[in-house]
């Protein structure tokens, strides 16, 4: 199934790229939420940021094969910052819920904003024609 904006091959590598931004997000949550005792919400909002840098890089340079665009960057961040307040929004819910220690609740809500991240940032990278 390819389409414009759908290849096999690019979601296999964005998915790559996303295991390992996801992974070393999850392990820096756990360093600084567990080890250390970050606050919750401070420490994911500057977790998050900083991994959103990392995985534009990756996405950009494996993924999508793209040249470095400040718009697309601009895009980009705002994507991830949509993911970013999804994750917040979940995070409240999951804490009335649920009774866990905090660096669980940063876990739970990766399916939700790994979903909401992949759709708009394919987006983003579609309209640029410029190539690496």
């Amino acid at each position: 199934m390819q389409s414009k904006y759908f290849k096999i091959s690019e979601f296999i590598k964005f998915g790559g790229v996303g295991v390992i931004v996801t992974v070393a997000s999850m392990l820096s949550s756990f360093i600084w939420l567990k080890i250390i005792g970050t606050p919750l919400f401070i420490t994911y909002i500057l977790n998050y940021v900083f991994f959103i840098f990392i995985s534009y890089t990756l996405n950009r340079l494996i993924t999508y094969k793209r040249k470095f665009n400040f718009i697309s960057l601009i895009l980009y961040f705002f994507v991830y910052i949509s993911g970013m307040v999804l994750g917040i929004i979940l995070l409240h819910i999951f804490k009335k819920l649920f009774i866990l220690e905090n660096w669980i609740y940063s876990f739970l809500v990766v399916p939700f904003t790994t979903a909401n991240n992949y759709i708009w940032s394919t987006m983003v990278f579609k309209k640029r024609k410029e190539k690496l």
